[in-house]
Order: C-alpha cells, then sequence, then structure tokens
C-alpha cells in the first residue's frame, strides 16, 4: 500500500494546518490560500530527482518556505518548521481513510502478506502506530531509507527482493496514477488505484471496494 492519500490523509487539511499553527504566534492566515499555494509547490517539486527521498528535511522546508509565502516573517520560519514537522510526525495531523482498519483485518484474515511503499522519511512509522494500522504489516519501505522513490524502478526491485517474492506475486494498492498504478505496473506488479475518475487500470472509490477485487484461494497463501 502507498501511504498517505491511499490509508491516510491530512486532518484537518495541510492549509489548516499551517494557519492554526501561525495563528497560534499571533499571525493571521488564510487556510485556503496556504493550501493552494501548497498544492501548487508539491505538483512542481515532486517530480525532481528524488528530493524527498534523499534529504526529506530540505525538500519539506522548501514546501513550507513557499505555502506560507508571505504569511510567515522570515525570522520566524525556522521554528514554524519545525513545529510542522514534529506535528506530522505524529498520528494528531491524519486519519485514517474510509474502511482502512476493517479492510486490513479482511485481507490478513485472507492470508495475505501486508507491506507499505510509500514515497516518505522515517516519520510514517510512528503515524502508522499513532493511527493504529502499523501493526497489520509486515514491512514499511520508505524512500529516504531506501535512497529512491516510485515511480523509480530500483525501488519496486528492493521490496521484490526484501519480501522473496517475484512481481508477479505483488499488487501495489495508492491513490497517484503515475507514481502508484502505472509504475507498478510498469515493474511487473499488478496494481489498484484509489480514484473516483473514470480512466485505465482497476480503480475502485474507496480502499474497502479493493475487496470485491482481489481473494486469495487457500491453496495459494
Amino acid at each position: 500500500f502507498d501511504a498517505a492519500g491511499t490509508l491516510m490523509v491530512p486532518c484537518p487539511s495541510v492549509g489548516e494546518i499551517y494557519a492554526e499553527t501561525l495563528r497560534k504566534r499571533g499571525h493571521a492566515a488564510s487556510p485556503k490560500t496556504i493550501e493552494g499555494n501548497f498544492r501548487k509547490a508539491f505538483a512542481k517539486r515532486k517530480d525532481r530527482d528524488n528530493a524527498a527521498s534523499t534529504n526529506p528535511q530540505s525538500f519539506w522546508k522548501a514546501m513550507v518556505t513557499e505555502s506560507l509565502d508571505t504569511f510567515c516573517p522570515r525570522e520566524e520560519l525556522d521554528e514554524v518548521f519545525a513545529d510542522l514537522w514534529k506535528h506530522f510526525g505524529s498520528g494528531k495531523a491524519w486519519r485514517l481513510m474510509e474502511g482502512v482498519a476493517d479492510t486490513l483485518i479482511a485481507l490478513k484474515g485472507q492470508g495475505l502478506r501486508l507491506a507499505v511503499l510509500s514515497n516518505n522519511d522515517s516519520r510514517l512509522r510512528s503515524v502508522l502506530d499513532d493511527l493504529a494500522i502499523g501493526h497489520y504489516f509486515e514491512r514499511v519501505f520508505i524512500s529516504w531509507e531506501i535512497g529512491c522513490e516510485k515511480p523509480n524502478l530500483a525501488i519496486f526491485r528492493h521490496v521484490e527482493k526484501e519480501l522473496s517474492l517475484a512481481s508477479t506475486q505483488l499488487l501495489h494498492v495508492g491513490d497517484d496514477c503515475d507514481r502508484d498504478m502505472n509504475a507498478a505496473l510498469r515493474a511487473g506488479w499488478k496494481a489498484i488505484l484509489i480514484n473516483t475518475e473514470n480512466g485505465p487500470g482497476p480503480r475502485i472509490p474507496t480502499l474497502a471496494a479493493m475487496l470485491d477485487l482481489v481473494s486469495t484461494p487457500a491453496n495459494q497463501r
């Protein structure tokens, strides 16, 4: 499974969390404007060559700087970033997507091996544990620790080696068409995309819907 956008999402929104952090320091801020800035900054930066996988703090510091723009005094930026870095490393900043816990329980009940493959940093483990789902996963593969990120083929090969599985034995579930579904398919994996829009490939509106697509006969477990 991918993590952010698949298993969990920020709660409340990134814009609201950033704005509240500034308000606590006495600065007025617009969650809507910050959210727009964040989305533009992320779209611009996410395709830069392994930026988040090699130096996550630098990546997110740049994201925070661009998102807050004129709202945060420059002399306070380091402290604001430190607050946000800590906050997003705990379950307080996230909520589980619809049906996640029940789906993971059902899949484990089928005898399936579950793991996470995320373009993220080591804070992800604390978040998964805080949200009470970390124990469902045999392994949590994190791009920052591996040194490359999706859609790089190398990260999929790393997972195959660590799990001692062939590409045809693996299924990746994510919410990003290029980095999750298309990248997994290029690696020879199966893939499911969580997306309510019509398009190619297996798509489901929520994680719970994958139970209708995935079942493992006992003699194949």
